[in-house]
């Protein structure tokens, strides 16, 4: 009987101290396919990616999807702890700790095979029409570029329709994001469009955690440690390869 009561309290101990363990981390990011996306397998590429590197120490990450804006004012104010797919920049260092790079974002012009093109520099571009998406940050040299004609809409499908009607010569973004787009809205036109060479800029992805978070650092230097092992491991080229897009 004694024998059974010890077991007993080992299994409790063991059970409390693991549910002790797991921490609960609320994630906030704007639906951003295919890196995220609450209607996909693991809920996007980077969610994903984020969402097994914190479980592996000891962490419940918790998806809530808004608009940018949103999204990105939560976590500075400490609404919500971390976002999962976001770029450095200076001015969001001062509220947020951000971690090593996990992902690369490669920033293309996209265009209609059609359109002949010979392109180098911005410069080579004057007198086409560029559709971009609003509050998109693309890179200094393009963003602060007054010579070119650019015309914003909200979201990369719209631009994408405007380019196969003719509505504008170019647009430009994430080439992962905008392979994903096309396979959604222009399937079966996919492959009368191409991107422009060379890429305009290359983005890293970040992990960024709220500084409100007495525990950001420590959040961060798991999220680290977790993602060097996946890499050492396989298991993240195994989930990288599962979004071919």
């Amino acid at each position: 009987m004694m024998r059974k009561r010890c077991l007993l309290l080992s299994f409790l101990t063991f059970f409390t101290t693991t549910a002790m363990a797991v921490q609960n981390i609320s994630i906030v990011s704007s639906q951003w396919s295919p890196y995220v996306d609450a209607s996909l397998p693991d809920k996007g590429l980077a969610f994903a990616l984020v969402n097994q590197a914190l479980q592996r120490k000891g962490y419940r990450p918790q998806l809530h999807i808004a608009s940018w804006s949103r999204a990105l004012e939560g976590v500075q104010i400490g609404v919500f702890d971390a976002t999962c797919a976001i770029w450095k920049t200076p001015a969001r260092e001062h509220d947020l700790l951000f971690s090593k790079p996990y992902l690369r974002n490669k920033i293309s012009f996209i265009k209609k095979k059609s359109l002949s093109l010979d392109y180098s520099r911005l410069s080579d571009l004057k007198g086409l029409i560029i559709g971009t998406v609003r509050g998109y940050a693309y890179n200094d040299a393009f963003d602060h570029n007054r010579g070119l004609l650019k015309v914003p809409s909200n979201f990369i499908i719209q631009n994408l329709q405007k380019l196969h009607s003719g509505q504008i010569d170019l647009s430009l973004g994430d080439e992962r994001a905008i392979r994903y787009a096309l396979q959604q809205v222009l399937p079966t036109q996919a492959d009368s469009f191409s991107f422009v060479q060379p890429a305009l800029t290359y983005k890293k992805l970040y992990l960024a955690v709220s500084k409100h978070n007495k525990k950001a650092q420590t959040i961060i230097d798991d999220f680290n440690q977790a993602i060097k092992d996946m890499q050492q491991d396989g298991s993240y080229d195994k989930l990288v390869s599962q979004y071919p897009y």
